[in-house]
């Protein structure tokens, strides 16, 4: 479980600051061309960076933040689940489908056995 935490963190983290400073290496693989405000960008990427110091809130001390590892689960699924309908409408590489996609939805299964057996994580 620590160390699915810690890569999951890192996954997050390197997910939203490349988005948030890169996001021209990302923009191509998704089809996104917008030239406005970077609001959307900010957001994603921050909102990765958040559940990526989530993961090392969980790791450091479960017990009291479980909670937001619940929360981290819903939302990779949820990553899991609007990048499979992006690829099946062509608006989504394969390879975004399996970087993004399929590693959330690693992360969220590995999660859910470990939320459902809790009795494993106590120290």
């Amino acid at each position: 479980m620590r160390i699915t935490l810690i890569l999951a963190a890192i996954y997050n983290l390197t997910g939203g600051l490349t988005i948030l400073f890169f996001f021209w290496l990302v923009a191509p693989l998704i089809h996104f061309n917008d030239s406005g405000p970077g609001l959307f960008r900010m957001f994603v990427g921050g909102t990765a960076v958040l559940f990526g110091a989530a993961y090392i809130a969980v790791f450091r001390d479960y017990r009291r933040n479980r909670p937001l590892l619940v929360c981290g689960t819903v939302l990779k699924y949820w990553a899991f689940a609007i990048s499979l309908f992006g690829f099946l409408t062509a608006s989504l590489s394969l390879q975004v489908l399996l970087v993004f996609g399929v590693g959330n939805l690693i992360f969220a299964a590995l999660f859910t056995h470990y939320l459902l057996r809790p009795q494993a994580l106590q120290p």
